[in-house]
Order: structure tokens, then C-alpha cells, then sequence
């Protein structure tokens, strides 16, 4: 059982916790709680290289790769590559492919590193709220919610920029530099993420608002505090739009966002809201309806409960000190509940730890005050529930189907069956079934020989078997999606057959044979155990094996 040393939310009547500290890379006094946030961080990173050699979901994985890819060779962003998401996070996985090479892996490795450093920053802003005990605590707990990366998703590059600009938004009364660095982080976390400005912004705006109007004696303090905020977000905003206008890529910026807003997130549909508000109280099935996701739904009840005392507080009652002068419990609490916004989408549980996973160390907190107040046995149901909370979540945590892991390890591959490809450049590193790896070094092999004659089309979900042979592309959208392409340069390289064309059904076009059609394996998601069918023009497979058409059924 927990000492009380250990759930005691102070160590003094200090109004900040001790082991809080002024540089932002040192702790006061080092010990084994900070060790072991360290050694979560660092499990956190392995298990995301882990994932990224074993998972098999290449639509999510080749998405991101084709656009790194494109933007790592030159291409303009948004004018001829499609950035649905954000160019800082693109550029930052275009890097990743130079440091690491071309291949699927690298990927997984750059966004393993920042979700690793969001769980650190999160512990460095736990601290300015509590003991480290409970802040180590607080981080082991959304460690076992969510352990590891499981798409090279821009939610966890948005989410440890915020934290960044969170960090130094809160040291701000140490040099007022912090304000530009807030400021420009939190620029960076909405260029990761475009559609997450909606939850990005507005914590940081309550924020300066509520401290213009609850200190009339600073005015002009905090006047300066919004001026330096501003130019930090506003200035590399201007320079990027200002750079995609240059490179007449402004009006495709426009585009693409408003196409994935409309067509993949349906943000026009009001279903779409109501929805959201149905998954996030629990009354609708959703990709957080498990135990994990089911834990944000308090979360958020507990956090909006302590941003409206300190608000209230702050403004109306001021009859006493607050426990934060820095403010720190009122931030972590507005991030945490405008970070449930990322989830509008799709209502998922990693979508929520990079969004809100702040609001676990406030229900620790919480915890710790009940612990305090509460007296002798009763208090100690606090560390018991919390140890069997600990325990559901570590009998899941890793081989096992959750809403944090939709595609498991599997022991098999992991521990002596999985195979590594050597001959397919974007699937080293890879840890695959025999299955997998023969499905596609057979499309490899039999795309190969078209590779400096023809470009290659792309009709199906399958992003990998579109981009690893590295044939030059018409499209510049990943997958099919409608008012993006330029449907003219793909009629036109298929009508002078110059085209490899993949396909989920078989096509009758002229001038071109089958030269592959199986079923992808099961074990693929997305393509729905259909067949993936590859044609090429006639003229140009002479001597090629040619599918007949009983097996492309």
C-alpha cells in the first residue's frame, strides 16, 4: 500500500509543490520518481518502434509516407502534394525519411520520439500541480491507457507542441522571451494539425483573458504578455501563407482542407456534432467505448469541475490565495477539456490522450486532495481503486485488442515467425507474417519491370503497393479522393498506355491485360478481403505472366 508521503498532494503548506523548478530539463532534486518517468518515456519510444515494424495498416502508414516522401523530394506543399493534415508535420516525417531512410519504419521511429517527449512534458506540467509521486503517477496511468504510437498521426505532433507552448506559457513570469516561445510553439502545434486550431487556440486565449481581467493592476503586464503570445503564433503563420502564396499554392491549400472537412470529416453535417457530444457521455458506440475511453468521460466532468472554481474564484470570490498562482490548474484543465475537440472526427481513444490526457493528472490530483480529507479506512479505497484501475489496464496492455491498439502484436510474428524483407526498400525494418511478405514481394516483382516506362494510378485504399515501387505518379492524392486530382492526367496516361493501373475490381480497358489478382491478405485492414487487381498495357508485358481471368473473380 501506498505511504500517505506518497498520495499527500504537498510536501509543504508551499503554494507550489516541491519538486517544481525553474530550469525546464533539471529537477530540484533527483530521485526515483523521476527516474521512473523517464524510464516510462523511454518503454513508451520502444514499443512505438515496435509498432511501427509490425503493424500492417497501410492506409494510415502509406498516407503518411507518400506525402513525407513527395515533400522530402521537393514537392510543393499542397500544390503538387496533398497535406491533409499539416506541413509541420510532414516536413518533420520528410526528415525522419532522410535521417532514417525510405521506408515505413522511419516514420513510426519520429512519431514514437514526440509522443515519448508528450508524456515527459506532461510530467514537467504534473510537477507545477503536485508531488512527484502523484505527477509520476499521473504519467504511468496514460502510459497504460495508451502506450505506445499506433498510426504516424499528426494528433501526437500537434499534442507535444501544445504541451511545449503550455510549458513555457506558464514560465512566462520568468523572462518574457517564454511568451514568444509559447506563442510559437503553439503556432507550430496548429501547422501539425490544421483542424485542431478549434482545440488548440481557445485555452490559451481564456487564459490571457481571464488574467487581463482578473488583475486590473497588471494591465500593462499582461497587455505585454498578449502582444508577445500573438507575434510568436501569428508570425510563422504569416510566413507560411506567405510562402504558399509565393508558390501560387494558396488556392490548393484552401482546397484540401475544405475537401477534408466536407468529404472525411463531415464537418458541414450537424449529425456530425451531435454525435460527438452522443460518444463522449457514452450513449453511442464509438472507437473509445472500451475501458480506456471510457475513463474520459469523467475526466472530463472532473476538469470541468475545477476549471469553473478557479474561474469563479478568480474572478467572483478572490477571498483567499490560490494553490496556483502560475495558473497552472485552470491551464491544464482548459487544454484537457478543449482537447476533447480533436475527437470530433472520429471519437477515438488516442485522439483523446493527445488531447486531453492532461485531465488524468488532474483527476490524480483530485485524488490526492480526497486522500487528505477523507479519514482512516476510507481513504485508503483511493490507492486500492486506483491500484485495480492500474491492473485492468496492464492485463490489456500489450497483445490484446483495445481502442489503443486496434491491430495487436501478435506473439507469432514478434517471437520467432515474423519475417524481414530485405527486397522491398519500403518494407525494411519490417517484421510481417509469411503472408504479407509474399503478397508483396509478388507485386512487387511483377510491377518492377514498368518502372521507367509508365506512370502508376492508384484506385484502391492500398497506399503501399502504389508507392513501393517508386513509379512516377499522376495523382497526387494518396487514394482516391473526389475534386483533389487532376482526373485529365490519369485518362490521359491510361488512354496512350502508359499506365500501371491498381484497382479493387476488374476493369475491361482496352489495350491492357492482368498481370496480378489475388485476394489481399486477411489480415490487411481497410481492404476488406477483397482482390487487388493490377493492369498494365499489353504492349509492354511480353514475356510477362499474364493473370487469366478465372482467378480474378
Amino acid at each position: 500500500m501506498m505511504s500517505v508521503s506518497v498520495l499527500s498532494v504537498y510536501e509543504s503548506k508551499s503554494s507550489r509543490p516541491q519538486g517544481v523548478n525553474k530550469g525546464f530539463f533539471s529537477f530540484d532534486a533527483f530521485n526515483g520518481f523521476d527516474f521512473l518517468a523517464l524510464g516510462i518515456c523511454l518503454i513508451s519510444f520502444v514499443c512505438s518502434i515496435i509498432e511501427a515494424r509490425v503493424n500492417v495498416d497501410n492506409l494510415h502508414w502509406g498516407w503518411a509516407y507518400i506525402a513525407a516522401l513527395d515533400l522530402k523530394r521537393g514537392a510543393i506543399p499542397h500544390s503538387e502534394v496533398i497535406i491533409f493534415y499539416g506541413y509541420i508535420y510532414t516536413w518533420i516525417q520528410s526528415i525522419s525519411l532522410m535521417l532514417f531512410g525510405e521506408r515505413l519504419v522511419s516514420l513510426g521511429i519520429v512519431t514514437g520520439l514526440f509522443y515519448s517527449v508528450s508524456l515527459f512534458l506532461s510530467y514537467r506540467i504534473f510537477l507545477r500541480l503536485m508531488k512527484k509521486g502523484l505527477a509520476c503517477l499521473s504519467v504511468l496511468l496514460i502510459f497504460l491507457i495508451h502506450p505506445y504510437a499506433i498510426y504516424p498521426a499528426p494528433n501526437y505532433f500537434m499534442y507535444m507542441f501544445e504541451l511545449l507552448a503550455l510549458v513555457y506559457f506558464l514560465k512566462y513570469s520568468e523572462s518574457k522571451y517564454y511568451g514568444l516561445l509559447a506563442g510559437f510553439f503553439l503556432s507550430m502545434s496548429v501547422l501539425a494539425r490544421y483542424s485542431s486550431v478549434i482545440a488548440v487556440v481557445p485555452p490559451f486565449a481564456v487564459l490571457l483573458c481571464a488574467e487581463y481581467f482578473v488583475t486590473p493592476g497588471k494591465k500593462k503586464f499582461v497587455m505585454e504578455k498578449i502582444g508577445l503570445v500573438s507575434a510568436g503564433f501569428f508570425i510563422p503563420l504569416v510566413a507560411f501563407c506567405s510562402y504558399l502564396f509565393l508558390r501560387s499554392a494558396l488556392d490548393d491549400f484552401f482546397l484540401q482542407n475544405t475537401t477534408i472537412v466536407r468529404v472525411i470529416g463531415e464537418g458541414d453535417n450537424v449529425n456530425t456534432y451531435f454525435n460527438f457530444l452522443a460518444c463522449l457521455f457514452q450513449m453511442e458506440n464509438s472507437l473509445a467505448s472500451d475501458f480506456r475511453g471510457k475513463i474520459f468521460t469523467p475526466v472530463l466532468l472532473v476538469c470541468l469541475f475545477f476549471a469553473i472554481k478557479e474561474i469563479r474564484q478568480n474572478v467572483f470570490g478572490r477571498l483567499r490565495e490560490p494553490a496556483y498562482q502560475d495558473g497552472a490548474l485552470l491551464a491544464a484543465c482548459l487544454v484537457a477539456v478543449f482537447g476533447y475537440l480533436n475527437s470530433i472526427h472520429v471519437y477515438e481513444t488516442f485522439r483523446l490522450v493527445n488531447g486531453a490526457s492532461l485531465g488524468i493528472g488532474v483527476c490524480v490530483l483530485a485524488a490526492g486532495y480526497c486522500f487528505d480529507k477523507i479519514g482512516k479506512p476510507l481513504k485508503y479505497l483511493i490507492p486500492a481503486a486506483g491500484l485495480i484501475i492500474a491492473a485492468v489496464l496492464l492485463s490489456t496492455l500489450f497483445f490484446k485488442q483495445t481502442t489503443s491498439a486496434y491491430y495487436p502484436w501478435q506473439r507469432n510474428v514478434l517471437f520467432g515467425r515474423g519475417i524481414q524483407n530485405s527486397s522491398v526498400p519500403i518494407l525494411k525494418g519490417k517484421i510481417l507474417t509469411k503472408e504479407y511478405n509474399s503478397f508483396y514481394e509478388e507485386v512487387f516483382d511483377v510491377i518492377k519491370p514498368y518502372k521507367k516506362c509508365c506512370y502508376i494510378v492508384n484506385y484502391t485504399r492500398d497506399v503501399v503497393a502504389f508507392v513501393m515501387n517508386d513509379l512516377p505518379r499522376v495523382q497526387i492524392s494518396p487514394v482516391p479522393i473526389h475534386g483533389v486530382d487532376n482526373i485529365s492526367r490519369q485518362v490521359k496516361s491510361i488512354e496512350e498506355k502508359k499506365a500501371v493501373i491498381l484497382s479493387f475490381k476488374k476493369l475491361d480497358i482496352p489495350g491492357y491485360l492482368t498481370i496480378f489478382a489475388k485476394p489481399w491478405p486477411v489480415e490487411i485492414p481497410w481492404m476488406g478481403g477483397g482482390y487487388l487487381f493490377v493492369f498494365a498495357p499489353e504492349r509492354l508485358t511480353a514475356g510477362h505472366e499474364i493473370y487469366p481471368d478465372k482467378e480474378a473473380k
